[in-house]
């Protein structure tokens, strides 16, 4: 495992409060990935076989749609996680990402991470509350930039 990656996993809001051990064990399934500004990290429809702790940078989550220019639906920064397609039945990228700077994150290697928690039903219950939070701060922005867009209409 490289310390230089655990400690960095360690540091991450992602993974603050997560134990040593499951920390260890998800810092050895991780490697430094880097993009630089306007390359993709990600396309929707490819194999999402990669979970991404963003460590510096800004990347956006976008969707397109035919005959429209491509829309942002959220940024993402320092601290965040991006690819979570992978933990619903491994399902693949459902949204394109976009590094907005250079981005440089920790990219964990997601078919060795599901061995990792099918052996470890406390790490699978520990990735699963996180994920969630994460699912739920998504839509919760999404609900929000969609009241900006269309205002309060009932």
């Amino acid at each position: 495992m490289s310390n230089d990656v655990r400690t960095a996993l360690g540091t991450h809001e992602f993974f603050i409060g997560m134990t040593p051990r499951h920390l260890d064990a998800i810092a050895t399934l991780g490697t430094w990935s880097d993009h630089p500004a306007h390359s993709w990290m990600a396309c929707a429809g490819d194999a999402a076989d990669r979970f991404h702790a963003i460590v510096s940078g800004r990347a956006g989550i976008e969707i397109a749609s035919p005959g429209r220019d491509p829309l942002i639906v959220a940024t993402v920064h320092q601290g965040d996680v991006v690819g979570w397609s992978w933990f619903i039945d491994g399902q693949p990228w459902q949204f394109d990402v976009i590094a907005l700077d250079d981005v440089r994150s920790v990219a964990i290697d997601v078919a060795r991470l599901v061995d990792a928690y099918d052996d470890d039903q406390e790490l699978r219950h520990e990735l699963s509350s996180r994920l969630l939070r994460v699912v739920a701060s998504r839509l919760k922005a999404t609900r929000l930039q969609l009241v900006d867009v269309y205002g309060n209409a009932r």
